[in-house]
């Protein structure tokens, strides 16, 4: 049997509401954009079958929906706003996070769209590596490697980018 609805919305709302900041950068969008999918979920909630993940379902909704976002505005962006998601410290801290997510901005926009997409996938929206093979369409397996394989060349990007080099140069 399948879970009531208001259940998914409040084990899932802060999963989706992180993964969707995360491609908009800003809070008010995100509001509005967030409160649509859960919307849009609502109504074709029937058709959410019982082996399916509902994290899954919701992302590939969230996706969509933020694809439709930015056809109809035009103008993209990715990783936008990042910072606005750390909790405040010193000022020296503060100093030192706000070069460090610079520096993984700057290596994260270096990716390409679905390298980013794998990223944000796993990390803001924390999914599991058999939801994100719902939404990829790819092996668990693949997805696997490649998200180790993009979190070493993050890691070597921002390494990069703190010493004070290009980017990928």
């Amino acid at each position: 049997m399948k879970e009531p609805f208001i259940e998914i919305y409040d084990r899932f709302f802060s999963d989706i509401y992180r993964y969707v900041y995360m491609k908009l950068g800003n809070k008010w969008d995100t509001d509005d954009i967030v409160s649509d999918i859960f919307r849009k979920a609502f109504e074709r909630y029937a058709s959410l079958q019982e082996q399916s993940s509902a994290k899954a379902w919701l992302i590939t909704i969230a996706r969509n929906t933020i694809i439709d976002f930015y056809r109809k505005k035009k103008d993209s962006f990715i990783g936008e706003g990042m910072d606005r998601l750390i909790q405040p410290f010193s000022f020296e801290e503060q100093v030192e996070l706000k070069e460090d997510m610079e520096c993984l901005q700057k290596a994260l926009s270096s990716l390409s769209e679905e390298d980013q997409e794998l990223i944000q996938l796993r990390y803001f929206a924390e999914l599991k590596y058999k939801e994100m093979t719902e939404i990829a369409g790819k092996s668990e397996e693949t997805i696997k490697t490649r998200v180790y394989r993009l979190i070493k060349k993050l890691g070597v990007l921002v390494k990069q980018c703190l010493e004070g080099e290009k980017i990928g140069g």
